[in-house]
């Protein structure tokens, strides 16, 4: 698919500056100070930049008082934090030291975020794409976010910008295979669970190829030798041979970025880790018969493993490792001896996470923040990003639904139409199973924003020719 129009390019850089304007003047007026993840995020960076080691003053932070097995305040080694956004901000840190340099830095990742809206949403005509950034540059969610030190911003920057990228046609070649899987290996140590990324790829990619009919997808200029002429049976193929090329590749730099990570866990663990244990942590706490839907402090769980010698290693001290792959143990069990509290469980994630719209704004950018206007403003303005959460959110399913019965109908959907609504369905299904947060679906407010664009941007044109008819 082509690129959008040049004509377009004087309004969409007037959105994009008007929105790094409205963050700007965000981070001002709400001096946001980084709490719970945000500040461990914070400290993890910081240790990574003054010692070189990855941990925390307070030693670990899901353990939030001493047990006889765990105590507050050791520094035992830990892969909890996924390392992404810890070494992004140490990246930062090394430039300016600052929390404010941090905030800058999320202002700069959220133009990307709206040059990849206007991407996805231009699928249906430049007005479209305009719209889709207009819309991404004042949604008031993203502007709240710019002033808090999260994984949102850089996660929801990097999917949004592979998907871009995708529409875009940049991976037609090998080259730009690898760079998108190089991105989503970034992606995947910011939130694990991306780390299927090179599969839901793979799948938009052969979607693409079978569209395309045969047509190859790579002019080779030496298809005889070297690994030019190896590649063009799979880069001029079948579908099938495109998307396997685009699943190893975009999987094999996708794991090089991963990799160095994974041999450090190795070497401190001597298991295999390949980001995080944050997962299993996960599945342990949010499944059991004291769960309602969110996060539940690992020593309220019933009979807490964290409370026996079951999280001990071989020499007696606690080994995150071993308390990790028992916690999954005992999650597993749990949902297959209750397979419907499982569902009854992934419904009321759901719930916490889309009734609660803009929760995540007052908890984490204004309750924590040092304010420069008249507090009067705060409960408007929270109202305000609850509605602007509604509409898009509300909207977007409108759109997932409407392409659904496209689909179903046998009509085609685009690439961006694929994209959109293939990630609003994974995250979703991520939250279901996993633990429920406003704030986690901030990574595919993207893709939606898109969608509603889209289908506004058709109705009003349809409006118009039977008007005009």
């Amino acid at each position: 698919m082509p690129g959008p129009r040049r004509g377009g390019r004087p309004w969409l850089a007037a959105i994009l500056l008007f929105g790094i304007a409205l963050r700007l003047g965000w981070i001002w007026a709400v001096n946001t100070q980084p709490i719970s993840d945000f500040l461990h995020y914070h400290d993890l960076a910081m240790s990574l930049l003054h010692q070189g080691r990855y941990e925390m003053p307070e030693g670990l932070d899901y353990i939030k008082m001493d047990t006889p097995y765990v105590k507050t305040g050791e520094h035992y080694p830990t892969a909890f934090r996924p390392p992404g956004y810890p070494f992004f901000l140490m990246a930062v840190y090394a430039v300016y030291p600052s929390v404010l340099a941090a905030k800058l830095a999320n202002v700069a990742l959220d133009g990307l975020w709206m040059w990849a809206v206007y991407t996805l949403a231009a699928a249906g005509g430049k007005r479209a794409g305009l719209l889709g950034a207009g819309v991404a540059a004042v949604f008031p969610t993203s502007v709240a976010y710019s002033s808090v030190l999260g994984t949102e911003t850089l996660s929801a920057a990097l999917v949004m910008v592979i998907a871009a990228l995708h529409v875009r046609g940049f991976d037609r070649r090998p080259a730009g295979i690898a760079a998108l899987g190089a991105l989503m290996g970034g992606l995947a140590l910011v939130k694990p669970y991306f780390a299927v990324m090179p599969v839901l790829y793979g799948a938009l990619y052969y979607l693409r190829a079978r569209e395309e009919r045969g047509a190859p997808v790579t002019a080779l200029r030496h298809p005889g030798a070297g690994p030019r002429g190896w590649l063009r049976p799979w880069t001029a193929g079948t579908a099938w041979r495109r998307a396997i090329l685009a699943l190893v590749v975009s999987g094999a730099a996708a794991a090089a970025v991963v990799a160095p990570w994974t041999v450090r866990n190795a070497l401190v663990f001597h298991r295999f880790i390949p980001i995080s244990t944050n997962g299993d942590f996960v599945l342990y706490i949010n499944n059991n018969d004291a769960n309602r839907g969110w996060y539940l402090d690992p020593l309220q769980v019933p009979n807490s493993i964290f409370k026996t010698d079951r999280v001990l290693g071989p020499d007696g001290v606690y080994d995150e490792a071993v308390a990790m792959a028992r916690a999954k143990e005992e999650g597993i069990a749990w949902i297959r001896a209750h397979p419907l509290g499982f569902i009854r469980l992934g419904i009321d994630r759901l719930s916490v996470s889309y009734f609660n719209l803009a929760g995540d704004v007052a908890d984490w950018s204004v309750a924590p923040a040092e304010l420069r206007i008249d507090r009067r403003w705060v409960e408007p303005l929270l109202q305000g990003a609850r509605a602007a959460a509604l509409v898009v959110i509300g909207g977007g399913w409108v759109y997932v639904l409407a392409m659904g019965l496209r689909r179903i109908a046998g009509l085609r959907l685009g690439a961006a139409h694929r994209v959109n609504v293939l990630m609003i369905a994974f995250v979703t299904a991520v939250i279901f199973a996993s633990e429920g947060q406003p704030r986690y679906l901030f990574p595919i407010y993207g893709f939606w924003i898109a969608g509603v664009a889209f289908a506004a941007h058709r109705a009003a044109s349809d409006k118009t020719a039977e008007d005009q008819g």
